[in-house]
């Protein structure tokens, strides 16, 4: 029943902030369920795809598809021609760039852009933006090991100039088909892969969280939500950071 309450938090994080659900699924599979580093590894992408399509489709109306695809897209391009190069940067480097941009994903959460009332219809989407966005996520994620998740709202944020509602969903989109390729890449490739009961309870907690994120969000006021929101992702940056200069 342990995987009943991984799929809750599992499905909260995902559900509040678009990313995460990966950073969290990890150490809760290898200290309650007994799964090594690599198994975690997989059986949480199982877990972040369940959650962030389940959640997408939840918040599918505040989803830009466009944006989110494009995206998708060019992160796959820049992750493949990257691979190549990633032995020859070195740590330092990498955890130094992952802190300014986890700094300003901090900060853009906090203090978002503020938009005027004549520019609410003029997002700053274009295909070379998205692209550009797309290269750079699969770049980072490829250097560091991490979900394109808790770069991307931030960017969604700051760059796009999204409300935060649509920032979300789109960010979840974006990593469920991000993260169902990754799946399926590994699987065909010979993965160790079986799917039991775990995966039955995973996804119940998954669909209870949903269901819970619903309730709440009916009975918390607009600028409450918007503060859980706040503080659930910036301690998914924190643990982020934590597992870079830990590695």
């Amino acid at each position: 029943m342990i995987e009943l309450f991984c799929g809750i938090l599992i499905g909260s994080v995902m559900g509040l902030t678009g990313a995460g659900g990966a950073l969290v699924a990890i150490p809760l599979f290898m200290q309650f369920m007994g799964q090594s580093l690599k198994e975690a590894s997989l059986y949480s992408l199982v877990a972040v795809v369940l959650a962030s399509l389940i959640n997408f489709l939840a918040q599918r109306s505040f989803t830009q598809f466009k944006t989110g695809l494009l995206i998708v897209i060019f992160s796959a391009i820049g992750s493949y021609l990257t691979t190549p190069f990633k032995e020859a940067i070195s740590s330092f480097w990498i955890a130094f760039i992952l802190s300014i941009v986890s700094l300003y994903a901090l900060y853009s959460v906090w203090f978002p852009v503020k938009i005027k009332t004549g520019d609410k219809d003029k997002s700053l989407e274009s295909f070379w933006l998205s692209s550009l966005v797309g290269f750079t996520l699969g770049a980072l994620t490829t250097f560091t090991g991490l979900g394109g998740g808790v770069l991307m709202l931030p960017i969604l944020l700051g760059l796009y100039r999204f409300k935060l509602p649509n920032a979300v969903a789109t960010s979840l989109f974006a990593v469920a088909l991000s993260s169902l390729s990754s799946l399926i890449i590994q699987i065909q490739q010979g993965a160790d892969f079986e799917l039991g009961k775990d995966f039955v309870y995973l996804l119940i907690g998954i669909l209870s969280s949903v269901a819970l994120l619903k309730i709440i969000s009916k009975h918390l006021k607009l600028d409450i939500l918007i503060k859980l929101r706040q503080i659930v992702f910036s301690l998914v940056v924190l643990l982020a950071l934590a597992k870079i200069f830990q590695s």
